[in-house]
């Protein structure tokens, strides 16, 4: 399988995580204190497994692969500063699905430029 697919399936676990939080947070649940940071660690090595793939790609590396990581780097700064320093402490679900949609557009591009 090669590594770009991995890295889909990598982000694709730790958007499944996301919408768990996300729901736990639309039911009024209290999320436990470790899945925001596994999350976003989770994400964090995502990246690196993504930036690897496309840089052992070289030339054959397709363009979404890169404009996916522009988003989900996007997504992963943008989730640090909305959950760790803007909103620490009270997660609003407006910004929540804010930062999932940047997840889902990134999915979509590496979706397309892995399979």
């Amino acid at each position: 399988m090669p590594l770009i697919q991995i890295a889909f399936y990598f982000f694709a676990a730790i958007a499944a995580g996301g919408i768990g939080m996300a729901a736990m947070i639309a039911f009024g649940i209290r999320i436990p204190g470790f899945l925001g940071p596994a999350h976003g660690l989770g994400g964090l090595a995502a990246l690196a497994t993504l930036f690897t793939s496309n840089l052992k790609g070289g030339d054959a590396t397709p363009t979404l692969a890169w404009w996916a990581l522009v988003v989900f780097l996007g997504g992963f700064i943008g989730g640090m500063l909305l959950f760790r320093v803007l909103f620490k402490g009270r997660t609003p679900l407006a910004m929540v699905a804010v930062h999932g949609s940047a997840g889902a557009l990134g999915l979509y591009l590496l979706y397309n430029a892995a399979f």
